[in-house]
């Protein structure tokens, strides 16, 4: 009697699981956390203002001789020619 039990209660269990992430497999809920990848990465590489830090701000369109971002401002941080380069790059 207690073998038929433990069965319906795993069976109650499975299909419990199966009830509560079907919506989430079938709509796309699983994979939200690889849709909001974003190509950055914490924190600030000295000397390479370039790269996007995600616990900045986005920097928006780049224009060549504006101010620089505050990546920019903060990877540069004493290091002769560096913002400089930024700003006035020759793209």
């Amino acid at each position: 009697m207690s073998i038929s039990r433990v069965t319906r209660f795993l069976g109650a269990a499975v299909a419990a699981a199966g009830f509560l992430m079907g919506p989430a497999v079938l709509f796309g809920g699983a994979t939200t956390a690889q849709s909001e990848a974003r190509p950055c990465y914490n924190g600030i590489i000295p000397g390479n203002p370039w790269v996007q830090s995600c616990s900045l701000p986005d920097r928006g369109h780049k224009i060549r001789g504006s101010a620089p971002d505050a990546n920019a401002i903060i990877a540069c941080r004493d290091i002769p020619g560096c913002l400089s380069a930024y700003v006035n790059g020759p793209w």
